[in-house]
């Protein structure tokens, strides 16, 4: 995501002279296509206004300068470092490496949304992947589904002595578990709370099914919902296109699952990332290219609201390798600050090894 068009330098005229085209204008009243103010030197996009409301309550914090060091600007490759908490090919995930280090008893305890298991959840501790909770089922008659699950239910339950008979009953009885898990959901329907109306999208509709399995008090830990659409190489836009388009989808999903959730955000902590950022200057196609550093988010659960990370500049002397963002906010400071307040675990050795976390002190 474009961080650059998402929090706007305003005050920077090396912005304007970067991106003749899409850029956004500084804050105006009279005109809804101007960035909105947060602190004087930085604001937001317009179609990020729901998450404008957010910051000026104090809830939102805002983290425009975010990525890791000597970045790749491979989709793939950062996209599995971020999520993976380590710069190296492992093979789980950080939010993954957390819940192998605190037991839990919960039923449901972790979810990603998605056509595919999120990096961040892959790991020895089992976390279910679906795309919708009406979608996680045997697919066949509900009267057939039960007595096909009585069926075949005690061929899961034998514990034989080989690795294979032992990862059978393991994950057999986790799925016989969340199938009886996600019915009862289902079963007891779901309205929004607070007036919440959430837009008719993919990611909105995660996030209403996210908060429908925090409510359901099911022991849901963490979950994971992903938004694409952001690769603007070509026509991104500025106050309207492409970019806010997503931008818009982005802030009023967020702003509906905060006021939807209503106290219960007390107890929980939406945090959002993207691999990397842009190009400082657009290109010739009225858009911007792999970059490096970009704005992630946080909300909710005792957050302070406010920007952090110092500004680094967008002249070409401060600019990494004369083109792009520089990052001063190291992203696993942020995991570090979730996992100490939030999760309650400072197991930072396993969770985030070889990485010293530097406080940012965002929750009060």
């Amino acid at each position: 995501c474009d961080g650059l068009n998402s929090v706007i330098p305003y005050n920077d005229a090396r912005y304007y002279e970067l991106r003749p085209t899409i850029a956004i204008a500084p804050p105006d009243a009279a005109d809804s296509g101007s960035a909105l103010d947060l602190n004087g030197s930085l604001g937001l996009h317009p179609a990020l206004a729901s998450l404008h409301g957010l910051y000026q309550q104090g809830q939102l914090a805002v983290f425009p300068t975010t990525h890791y060091p000597n970045g790749s600007r491979s989709h793939f490759r950062s996209q599995h470092y971020i999520e993976s908490g380590q710069q190296q090919n492992e093979s789980d995930g950080w939010i993954n490496r957390h819940m192998q280090t605190q037991s839990s008893s919960a039923s449901y305890r972790a979810v990603g949304f998605g056509s595919e298991l999120a990096q961040s959840l892959r790991g020895a501790e089992t976390a279910s992947s679906l795309t919708r909770l009406s979608d996680f089922s045997v697919g066949i008659d509900s009267n057939e589904e039960s007595i096909l699950l009585q069926k075949v239910a005690p061929l899961y339950q034998q514990v034989g002595n080989s690795n294979n008979k032992r990862l059978l009953n393991r994950f057999g009885q986790k799925m016989f578990t969340e199938l009886s898990v996600i019915e009862q959901v289902r079963a007891a329907g779901y309205t929004p709370a607070n007036g919440a109306v959430y837009p008719s999208s993919g990611f909105g509709r995660q996030l209403q099914e996210t908060a429908q399995l925090i409510k359901a008090g099911v022991g849901l830990e963490v979950a994971t919902v992903d938004i694409g659409g952001w690769d603007t190489h070509s026509n991104q836009g500025g106050a309207v296109g492409r970019q806010a388009s997503r931008h818009r989808d982005f802030a009023d999903s967020i702003a509906a699952f905060v006021t939807d959730l209503g106290q219960n955000m007390n107890d929980v902590v939406l945090m959002t990332s993207t691999e990397f950022g842009r190009t400082a200057a657009e290109n010739g196609s009225a858009g911007t290219d792999h970059g490096y550093a970009s704005t992630w988010y946080a909300i909710g659960g005792g957050i302070q609201g406010g920007i952090y990370g110092d500004w680094p500049g967008l002249q070409e002397s401060e600019l990494r390798d004369g083109r792009f963002l520089n990052s001063t906010v190291d992203y696993r400071d942020i995991y570090a600050e979730v996992l100490r307040h939030h999760m309650v675990n400072t197991d930072f050795a396993n969770i985030l090894p070889s990485h010293s976390p530097t406080p940012l002190n965002i929750f009060s």
